[in-house]
């Protein structure tokens, strides 16, 4: 049978999905506490990696996610229900969100002179939407992980994904004591 394999390309999906993710967060951070344009530019170079393995790493978790579905589990447990819209979710909100931001934060990047970072680029580097994301989607995996590992019922499925709401919300609103706002 081809489930160990497909269950090895399902998790080496997850792996590349947390890498991408984690890199993410990385780079908002570290492009948050950059001090030149040259930290700026080295930074952004990063994002390369992540066009690259987040894509193939969705691929890879969508293909064999729904093999195994149609093959071993079948619809209507709610771990493969929700863990399938989580991931939809965010294949729609990182370029929604995510994408034009950080198109902002390059272009302006890239017009900016070496040195000091300028007041606008500063701004695209702190807009307080992209620093609220960016640990959103690795929560919401971590949270699809967690049904999928724990096979859980639709109130169980539920409580995690509240508990990712909420995990999220908290660090929204506690990123150091800083005040996020949505609406300018």
């Amino acid at each position: 049978m081809l489930y160990p394999y497909l269950l090895l390309l399902h998790i080496v999906g997850v792996c590349g999905l947390f890498i991408a993710l984690s890199l993410e967060v990385i780079i908002v951070s570290r492009l948050h506490a950059a001090k030149t344009t040259l930290q700026v530019h080295e930074w952004l170079t990063l994002s390369r990696v992540i066009d690259l393995v987040l894509p193939a790493s969705a691929v890879f978790i969508l293909i064999s996610g729904l093999v195994l579905t149609f093959s071993v589990w079948g619809w209507g447990h709610a771990w493969i229900e929700l863990s399938l819209g989580l991931l939809v979710l965010l294949g729609i909100l990182g370029p929604v969100i995510n994408g034009p931001r950080m198109k902002a934060i390059q272009v302006t990047a890239q017009a900016a002179p070496v040195g000091e970072i300028p007041p606008a680029l500063r701004k695209a580097i702190s807009d307080p939407v992209l620093q609220a994301y960016a640990p959103i989607p690795g929560l919401a995996a971590l949270g699809a992980v967690i049904m999928m590992v724990l096979k859980l019922d639709w109130l169980g499925s539920g409580m995690v994904i509240a508990l990712v709401l909420i995990v999220d919300l908290i660090f929204a609103f506690a990123r150091k004591g800083e005040s996020i706002h949505f609406v300018k």
